[in-house]
């Protein structure tokens, strides 16, 4: 009886869920996710469009009419649209945790390991507390919306008591 029960509010919830979108309006039970900021990186996809053309100028002229040297240099240059349009750089503030991408891949961070947050107009930095890591970003070398991720990485201190721009965690009872 309970899974005939499970399968009938699953078919009610989906058709609810599909007049509601059809009226505008936010399915029953979708979750608020983390926001994620996304910027775009232009300065590996600047070089490797400039690697591509320079092996397309200073090809020989016995290689010339090769056609794998000319894939490459294609292949260079497809790799350098690929970095900029589709391997986009991004800023994930979940409701306990940070999560970002590096060139190894994507990276979380617990709030509990965060010590400080510094946030500036250009530049926004992330310090764990494990003295070594910190993670910028920013507007020049990312395309950051610096004004999105100031206020997304305020919110996100005022919520789990990170220092903000270094100041010291209050303390209570002293």
């Amino acid at each position: 009886m309970s899974r005939k029960w499970e399968r009938m509010v699953e078919k009610n919830s989906k058709r609810m869920n599909q007049d509601r979108l059809k009226k505008g309006q936010t399915p029953i039970g979708a979750k608020d996710g983390p926001e994620k900021i996304k910027g775009r990186s232009w300065v590996f996809p600047l070089v490797l469009a400039s690697a591509g053309i320079l092996f397309a100028f200073t090809m020989p002229q016995a290689n010339a009419g090769d056609t794998l040297y000319q894939i490459t240099v294609a292949l260079y240059l497809l790799l350098a649209l690929f970095h900029f349009f589709v391997r986009r750089p991004f800023l994930k503030v979940g409701k306990n945790e940070l999560g970002w991408r590096t060139y190894a891949g994507d990276r979380s961070v617990a709030a509990q390991d965060i010590a400080t947050i510094h946030i500036g107009d250009n530049r926004s930095t992330v310090m764990l507390k494990d003295g070594k890591t910190k993670r910028s970003f920013s507007k020049a070398y990312h395309l950051y919306p610096m004004n999105r991720i100031n206020e997304a990485l305020t919110q996100f201190a005022a919520a789990h008591h990170i220092p903000l721009n270094g100041a010291e965690k209050e303390t209570v009872g002293a």
